[in-house]
């Protein structure tokens, strides 16, 4: 019998570990993405311009009715705004490599639990949580590698990556999370005190123990045609979800003209299809390889392919609706859900190609990724400023730079693997 601190005998819990930690790592990207996304709303009341007589108003036939809101506002510019939301995005790069390499080495459950914390700590301190919060996405994939086997990660993580989407919509219970966390989750089957003995074995037999002595081989990832393939897709997607994810808000104000409450409201409602739409792709990927319907490469390259192409094409269409209220949330809606695929495509894709070091993988693709959300919340700004915010700036974002970013995300996943 393998040896697991505090193991009880009369302590086991019936259900599944690996379920378990999926749920809570759900729940940890559910309350990082609640932190990160609660400036997207409130900059649109913070912030007021100065009258400019050559600002458009693409859809004078909309009235804003504005809620009183508490605090002070100052006199950003569009450009300003946008450096402002693109400087979470700075810190974060940098974290996630770090995270990584400690999530493989010392293992995902610590690094997790601090990453968690602190954030949730220094959330007064924009953009002070950015770092912290940059090991989160390793942590998940060391903690796939270590406890999902291969014929339930498509399912499994994509519950556990979608988790995202809910933090636009759900508040943050960090705190609360983090207790449960320390009890119930730890970084390998063989550690955990409630296992039981049926499922430690079963994946002691369908997942590979990891190596003792824990070394990098930094130059075999870097030259990597996968790892390349994977960081193309997954700047792509950043570009489009983050630059969705922090200008929304200021489209709906903006053209649409919703005041804070409204704003808020339709700017969620995209994220939580998207959450329900991620649950069903995950669970459909594994259902086509389990099946042998498509090998797991077509699956991945599949929804990589489907998340970054039509969600394009529909966002694209929502400027060209002009002042069509409905028709316009009906685009944005169907464009983030249909993100959706790739959830169970490229951020799987990531524990395919590696046995041994996902949290690494992942850290470099993920941060390397997260400057596509630097570069597109901070062009935005300069295309409206320039445009003076009328329907024209949605065009030259959304048709120039979401249609090439996709394309490039088509041509370099053609080139991945799932081996």
């Amino acid at each position: 019998m393998p040896f697991r601190p505090l193991h009880c005998q009369y302590g086991k819990f019936i259900i599944h570990q690996r379920y378990i930690l999926v749920i809570m790592m759900q729940l940890a990207l559910l309350n990082a993405y609640h932190l990160r996304s609660v400036i997207n709303i409130a900059i649109t009341e913070m912030s007021r311009h100065k009258n400019d007589s050559r600002k458009v108003d693409s859809c004078p036939e909309f009235h804003y009715e504005p809620v009183a809101v508490k605090g002070e506002t100052f006199e950003w510019s569009d450009n300003k705004e946008s450096l402002i939301l693109s400087a979470f995005y700075i810190g974060y790069v940098f974290g996630n490599i770090p995270g990584g390499w400690l999530a493989d080495k010392l293992g995902a459950r610590h690094v997790m639990g601090c990453s968690m914390v602190l954030s949730a700590i220094l959330n007064a301190f924009t953009p002070s949580p950015s770092t912290n919060s940059g090991p989160l996405y390793p942590s998940i994939s060391a903690f796939l590698q270590c406890w999902i086997p291969r014929h339930e990660r498509g399912f499994l993580g994509g519950v556990a990556f979608g988790g995202a989407n809910l933090g636009t919509l759900v508040g943050s219970v960090c705190t609360v999370w983090y207790v449960f966390y320390l009890f119930m989750v730890f970084s390998k089957p063989k550690t955990h005190p409630f296992i039981s003995d049926k499922e430690h074995d079963y994946l002691k037999e369908e997942l590979e123990e990891h190596k003792k002595v824990f070394k990098v081989p930094w130059l075999k990832i870097i030259c990597s045609p996968a790892v390349w393939a994977l960081l193309a897709g997954q700047w792509a997607h950043n570009f489009i979800y983050f630059t969705l994810f922090t200008t929304l808000p200021k489209y709906m104000k903006e053209i649409l003209k919703l005041n804070v409450k409204s704003n808020a409201f339709f700017s969620s409602v995209p994220f939580f299809t998207l959450w329900i739409f991620a649950i069903f792709f995950a669970w459909l990927a594994d259902e086509v390889t389990n099946r042998d319907w498509l090998s797991l490469a077509v699956a991945r390259k599949l929804y990589t392919f489907v998340g970054g192409l039509i969600p394009a094409i529909c966002i694209l269409m929502t400027v060209y609706v002009r002042c069509n209220r409905a028709a316009a949330i009906a685009f944005y809606t169907i464009g983030v859900t249909l993100l959706a695929p790739f959830f169970s495509g490229m951020k799987i894709n990531v524990n395919d190609i590696t046995r041994h070091y996902a949290g690494t993988i992942m850290a470099v693709v993920n941060g390397l990724g997260a400057t596509a959300a630097i570069l597109g919340t901070t062009m935005v700004g300069q295309i409206v400023t320039e445009v003076n915010g009328s329907v024209l700036a949605d065009r030259r974002v959304d048709a120039k730079d979401l249609r090439r970013s996709t394309t490039y995300c088509v041509q370099r996943r053609l080139y991945n693997s799932a081996s």
